[in-house]
């Protein structure tokens, strides 16, 4: 099966512009013919979201997607594997032009709210092929670009570097992580929030003093932040004061009070730098640790009164 067996949607036609994901025969929306035997752009892209391995033929059928609907690969959190499929393909194409460039604005397009300095590079590639090659675009590749060539100034969304900057911490990839995350203090972007973002990579990468100083940042600006992340200050208040083995009683005392708010709460994956400090707390330090975190999730203030310091 070839890759130019697959239709490329329009985006301007409405009944094509979504994945459906029901009963509703949609060959039709992505191949040239209907046969009844093809999974549907809705099987692939539930595949591919639950981590199926795709045949060949599906997975050039994900490619077609993801040219014609970029966004969802947004909508599944799946922009590092869209990158690298696009890529792939990108490599294979370029002996035809015209598919060359769909992929290209596809790149432009994951990148722009995510990756200025990307998008901004693949769109230099476009503009230079575009007045040589523009005769043999289709319609709707024409209308992507003309949209692209319009915006043009490519502004970063913090929201999509947020989620970037965690993939990355998970990955263990500490320096790309940090790297994001002081561009997103640079756009001053929910600064406690990110100041704590900071401080865990920091800490996960052997900068300790360096964390410290973006606690005590954190904890400055704290007049400014969402609900949830103050206790997420003074957890780290706590913890920094806990490895030098000083009293911390004064800063429970804190957290408990925070948590009397029920927009205190929210999920935090913190557990993974609790383990690699383990080694340098004593034992019931390390377990009152593991309590206070999950304390900040659990809206369960009442598991704090038990902890009596000096």
């Amino acid at each position: 099966m070839d890759f130019y067996d697959f239709q490329l949607t329009s985006e301007s036609s409405s009944e094509k512009n979504d994945i459906f994901f029901d009963d509703i025969p949609v060959d039709s929306l992505l191949y040239k013919d209907e046969a009844t035997c093809r999974p549907t752009p809705a099987d692939i892209a539930m595949q591919w979201a639950e981590g199926y391995p795709l045949s060949e033929s599906a997975r050039k059928a994900l490619v077609a997607i993801l040219v014609n609907k970029i966004s969802i690969a947004f909508n599944l959190n799946r922009l590092k594997e869209a990158e690298s499929i696009l890529k792939k393909e990108l490599e294979k194409a370029k002996s035809y032009t015209a598919e060359y460039i769909k992929l290209l604005i596809a790149l432009v397009r994951l990148y722009e709210k995510m990756d200025p300095d990307e998008a901004k590079k693949y769109f230099s590639q476009v503009k230079k092929l575009i007045p040589r090659h523009e005769n043999l675009l289709d319609e709707r590749t024409r209308s992507n670009w003309r949209l692209l060539a319009v915006r043009g100034n490519f502004e970063v969304n913090p929201h999509l570097l947020r989620s970037k900057a965690l993939d990355m911490l998970e990955k263990k990839q500490y320096a790309e992580a940090e790297k994001i995350y002081r561009q997103m203090i640079e756009l001053d972007f929910e600064l406690p929030g990110t100041l704590c973002h900071l401080a865990r990579v920091q800490l996960l990468s052997g900068q300790e003093k360096e964390a410290e100083k973006s606690v005590r940042k954190a904890w400055d600006r704290r007049s400014k932040a969402s609900k949830y992340v103050v206790p997420r200050i003074i957890f780290f208040k706590i913890l920094f004061l806990m490895i030098r083995n000083q009293d911390c009683s004064l800063w429970i005392s804190k957290l408990r009070k925070e948590l009397q708010n029920p927009d205190s709460f929210l999920e935090w994956h913190i557990h993974p730098l609790l383990e690699s400090f383990k080694s340098r707390l004593s034992p019931e330090n390390h377990q009152v640790l593991v309590t206070l975190a999950e304390s900040l999730q659990n809206k369960d203030p009442k598991s704090l009164r038990g902890f009596m310091f000096s």
